[in-house]
Order: structure tokens, then C-alpha cells, then sequence
């Protein structure tokens, strides 16, 4: 059952590297499409999986469109710098780049963020 958590994260990680100006809704429509594949499990008849799986798999969801959502605006923020003549504006809030794969990982897999829900890290 740990599987159907790596897959969602690896194929986010590949929709962010692929497109990052458009990700969030990629990652949107590919989260929640393997989530409702997931759900579906026992009526294509696979293991059930158990009410755990479930809510690593609901929490990673959220997280993963969240990231999705931070990176995309990381993104637009860059190419408004580059169009308005790389005039350095502060970039408070923003990640300082796109997440790598380790990276990733580290942030979907955070006992803090998966057994509490909390989104990010605390300040």
C-alpha cells in the first residue's frame, strides 16, 4: 500500500520539473484522479487499503497541490523579474527554487505534515 504514496509524489515531482507555469492544475487533475483510482480499489477488485493508507494518501493530496500551487507561483514570479528587466523585487513567501527530488519526498513524507496535517513547516 506504501506504493500508491510514492506514485502520487513521483508523478507530481514529474508534472513540476515538466511544467512549472502550469503545474498546480496539473497536479490538481493528477492527484485527485489516482485519488479517486485509489478509492476505487476494492470495486476493481484489489486490496482494500487500510484506513492509514487512506489518510496519507488524502493528506499527501492536499500537500502535494499545495506545493504544486507555491511552485507555479515561484515560476511567475521568476518571469515577471526576467520581463521587467531583472528589477530584483523581494520574493518573501516564495520557495527560493523548485523543490528537487529528495526534496519533495522529504516535504510528503514529514511525520509532522502526515500525522498532523499541517501543511508546511511551522515558522
Amino acid at each position: 500500500h506504501s506504493l500508491h504514496s510514492l506514485i502520487t509524489i513521483l508523478g507530481t515531482w514529474a508534472l513540476i520539473q515538466a511544467q512549472p507555469c502550469s503545474c498546480h492544475a496539473l497536479a490538481l487533475a493528477w492527484t485527485f484522479s489516482y485519488l479517486l483510482f485509489f478509492r476505487a480499489l476494492s470495486l476493481l477488485g484489489l486490496p482494500t487499503p487500510t484506513p492509514f493508507t487512506n489518510a496519507v494518501q488524502l493528506l499527501l493530496t492536499l500537500k502535494l497541490v499545495s506545493l504544486a500551487s507555491e511552485v507555479q507561483d515561484l515560476h511567475l514570479a521568476q518571469r515577471k523579474e526576467i520581463a521587467s528587466g531583472f528589477h530584483k523585487e523581494p520574493t518573501l513567501g516564495l520557495l527560493p527554487e523548485v523543490p528537487s527530488l529528495m526534496e519533495t519526498l522529504s516535504y510528503s513524507y514529514c511525520y509532522v505534515g502526515i500525522m498532523t496535517g499541517v501543511p508546511g513547516p511551522c515558522c
